[in-house]
């Protein structure tokens, strides 16, 4: 029997080494074991255990002799003459055993039975037939098994598969497991999907492509705004051309508004660019004043009204406002915009309220009221900004394949020249202390330099000086005016041109580079570039 345990521990191995990967615990016990054996009548009786002597079961004289003494005699031949003869076919039965299928190819067991080698040893072969059919360990590969009436059941390690006992690797992608039109490939105990370019995951299960939703951009048309129509209906055009368009990506809506509000197209419209595009030229200005209330509630009609186009639930919502802060209903806009944001997000029929500021004159406060977050006010100018919030948004949270880059480095240049009044040099101060603290708490990547200058420029702090709050603040209220009557901006546009992002000035690379400029203007405001 050293030779079968050998046998036994080999094949333990290779089993082993093809599921190592699943972390099963080989303390198997004996019925698990066996199951691992590629014939089911290996030796399990006790009188199995040793080698029964050289007499076994043997030809001599083509007469059946067996090892029990009074055959002996039958035989009429000596002990030694037994042990010349037997020995060699002995030795050859040992390893050429016939297996338990062959021996119960002939059985008579009832078709609730099994047949099982009752005694499975070359000299004592006998079968029976019981009704417990995992007598005959049917499951193969460290399968366990489970009589069931007429029948049996096996639980399989992972990998192989109970349709044919565990004797076969199971493929995994029977069960179709990959959506989305992505393709399976099945590995041993496991699956992987290949994703079409616009799903990711384990199952290609997460839309990492930005899209489904639905834009209303919302376009003032009053009075204040004529002369800025053309600039209006440029940045709506580059918007829509750089989205895709579709029932699976982006809708969109336009309307514009003075005294009452009008749908210029819904979402159910246009199915192409071009279409948008020439509609858009419709767009023009009128005497009026700026109701913008009417306008908000005409752009959630749309959002609710599914013969619009609307895709109700199934998409994000969005109003992309450009005005000018400026409305004639200031008080009824606000509160109204201050109901759609306060709902809880299942019941918002607008996800986001964008406002974007166009024109000379430009009330912050109240395009931040509307959009009820600093981060959704945007200049006209900013058109990356207001590009990546919608893809962001409208992106899968897991997706990792795009991911927004925002590093960002921000030098503020102050003109400190003595030709300014006390209150106008502190109203700028104190904007250069919201700007740096808005950024800071906005956006963790973004590195702030300050420089002042007149006809000279002077460094107050690098870009990689600090990134914390107080301790810029602090600095930059510091700073003094000085004695020139006069400022050279271009000389230090210029020289900041040269070496503000130098890496020895803090830079990162290819990062965003923006500079803010504070000097004297009408508005006190600090203008960004």
């Amino acid at each position: 029997m050293i030779c079968n345990g050998v046998w036994i521990y080999v094949m333990l191995c290779l089993a082993t080494d093809e599921v190592i990967s699943s972390k099963v615990s080989w303390n198997l016990p004996a019925s698990v074991a066996k199951s691992f054996l590629t014939s089911r009548h290996k030796r399990s009786d006790p009188r199995c255990d040793v080698v029964e002597g050289y007499s076994e079961s043997c030809l001599i004289n083509n007469a059946d002799i067996h090892t029990h003494p009074s055959r002996l005699k039958i035989a009429k031949v000596t002990n030694a003459e037994m042990k010349d003869k037997c020995l060699p076919l002995l030795i050859f039965n040992q390893h050429n055993e016939n297996s338990r299928e062959i021996r119960c190819s002939t059985s008579s067991c009832l078709p609730t039975q099994t047949c099982y080698l009752a005694t499975p040893c070359p000299s004592h072969w006998q079968i029976g037939c019981t009704d417990d059919q995992c007598l005959s360990f049917p499951c193969s590969n460290g399968g366990s098994c489970h009589d069931l009436t007429g029948s049996y059941r096996c639980n399989c390690i992972p990998g192989w598969d109970e349709a044919t006992s565990c004797s076969t690797d199971k493929n995994e992608c029977l069960s179709v497991p990959c959506q989305n039109g992505g393709s399976c490939t099945d590995k041993w105990a496991n699956f992987s999907c290949h994703c079409t370019k616009r799903f990711n995951g384990t199952t290609c299960e997460k839309d990492c492509r930005p899209g489904h939703a639905d834009i209303t951009i919302i376009v003032d048309s009053s009075s204040s705004q004529e002369s800025d129509i053309n600039r209006t209906i440029e940045f709506i055009s580059k918007f829509v051309n750089k989205l895709p368009m579709g029932a699976n990506d982006y809708q969109f809506s336009v309307i514009t508004y003075g005294f009452t509000a009008q749908v210029l197209f819904d979402f159910n419209d246009f199915s192409s660019k071009p279409d948008i595009l020439q509609a858009l030229k419709q767009i023009h200005g009128i005497h009026s004043p700026t109701y913008t209330k009417v306008a908000l509630s005409k752009a959630v009609e749309l959002a609710r009204n599914t013969t619009s186009g609307s895709r109700l639930t199934n998409a994000s919502h969005y109003i992309i406002l450009l005005y000018d802060g400026l409305s004639s209903d200031r008080h009824d806009a606000e509160n109204y915009a201050l109901s759609l944001n306060q709902l809880s997000a299942y019941h918002r029929p607008i996800r986001s309220i964008m406002t974007v500021a166009v024109g000379r004159s430009v009330d912050h406060s109240e395009m931040v009221m509307l959009s009820n977050k600093p981060e959704l006010t945007f200049d006209l100018l900013h058109f990356d900004d207001i590009y990546n919030k919608i893809l962001k948004d409208t992106a899968h949270k897991d997706c990792t394949d795009c991911m927004l880059h925002t590093d960002t480095d921000i030098i503020i240049l102050q003109d400190i020249n003595i030709n300014q009044n006390s209150a106008g040099y502190r109203s700028r101060q104190e904007a250069i202390r919201r700007v740096i603290e808005k950024v800071v708490r906005y956006n963790d990547d973004a590195h702030i330099g300050l420089y002042s200058y007149t006809n000279n420029i002077s460094q107050v702090f690098s870009l990689s000086w600090s990134n914390n709050t107080d301790k810029m603040v602090a600095a930059a209220l510091q700073v003094d005016r000085k004695g020139n009557l006069t400022s050279n901006l271009s000389f230090a546009l210029n020289q900041l041109r040269q070496k503000g992002f130098l890496s020895s000035n803090g830079g990162r690379g290819s990062n965003r580079k923006i500079y803010s400029l504070s000097f004297p203007m009408e508005s006190g405001w600090i203008l960004l570039i």
